[in-house]
């Protein structure tokens, strides 16, 4: 039995042109630390609630692992996250995550990203949150997707804005480090995506929503 039949997230691929997104493995935690090392985030901008990317290279690279392992660990039907190693032409260039909370009746989905600090400015954080609700809009039945964003985290406002979601209002929470900032959330309705020219291609997806127990499986 391989490891598809028995993790069938696993099976999962989303490409748009040349970059492919596949849920992460152990084999690529060594990548990806490397590729953040020293941390992800320009000019000290508030991205994250929870300080990962702080510390030392070795800090970092063990709460890479230490998150992706609790992801499967603690993997419910109406309680998950699947997070994706982004591959361009072959290279790790990040991460992108998607949770769904009781997702088999709300149709809702919330995501999550991070780019390596060389690989921002390329236009990849669009085209990762485009291949994630495309493939879960048209092949997993989602019809609503939730993002948020630090205040004065204007990278990621950009993104949201361009795939086409809208405001949400906002809240305050305590950021990465420690003080108190504006959040700003986003909804899209899957009506509403700003689709690129660019198709995306999705394999696993029959499985993936079996796993789930989906109805449309």
């Amino acid at each position: 039995m391989d490891l598809e039949t028995i993790w069938p997230p696993y099976g999962l691929r989303i490409r748009i042109g040349d970059m492919e997104l596949s849920p992460v493995r152990e084999s690529d935690y060594s990548e990806l630390a490397e590729i953040a090392r020293g941390g992800v985030r320009r000019d000290d901008v508030q991205a994250f609630v929870v300080d990962w990317d702080s510390g030392s290279d070795e800090q970092i690279a063990r709460s890479i692992a230490q998150y992706q392992w609790s992801t499967r660990a603690n993997f419910d039907v109406d309680d998950w996250t699947i997070e994706f190693t982004v591959r361009v032409g072959g290279r790790a260039v990040g991460i992108q995550g998607v949770n769904g909370r009781h997702f088999s009746r709300t149709h809702t989905v919330s995501t999550g990203s991070w780019l390596a600090r060389s690989e921002q400015g390329h236009g990849y954080g669009t085209q990762m949150r485009w291949a994630i609700v495309i493939a879960f809009a048209d092949h997993c039945g989602a019809s609503t997707f939730e993002t948020a964003y630090v205040e004065g985290n204007e990278a990621s406002r950009r993104v949201s804005e361009k795939v086409g979601y809208s405001p949400n209002g906002s809240h305050t929470i305590v950021a990465q480090n420690g003080e108190a900032r504006l959040e700003h959330k986003l909804t899209l309705d899957s009506v509403d995506i700003a689709r690129p020219d660019e198709a995306v291609q999705v394999e696993g997806a029959a499985a993936f929503r079996r796993f789930l127990g989906l109805e449309s499986a």
